[in-house]
């Protein structure tokens, strides 16, 4: 891996981490935020593909793969760290 990787190897990074979320096991947080990395994966996979030929719609999917690894960091930290539910007396 680079030292200063670009979007396409960010991208294979992401699919290793959504493999392994995939393959723990049928957490319901941990599928949807493999699916959600999944979907930031693809985005930068489609800036690796523009390059700089089209820079608005490369940065549009940057904020989309973004949005989408933010949504998954959230779906794994309330997964790791669950709340306590709250006693009803």
């Amino acid at each position: 891996m680079p030292e200063d990787p670009g979007a396409g190897e960010l991208a294979e990074l992401l699919d290793g981490i959504v493999g392994r979320l995939r393959g723990d096991g049928n957490a319901e947080q941990s599928q949807s935020a493999a699916e959600l990395l999944a979907q930031a994966a693809e985005a930068l996979r489609a800036v690796a593909r523009l390059g700089s030929l089209l820079p608005a719609i490369s940065l549009w999917h940057l904020q989309t793969a973004l949005r989408q690894e933010a949504g998954a960091r959230g779906q794994i930290a309330e997964q790791r760290d669950p709340q306590p539910v709250p006693s009803l007396s």
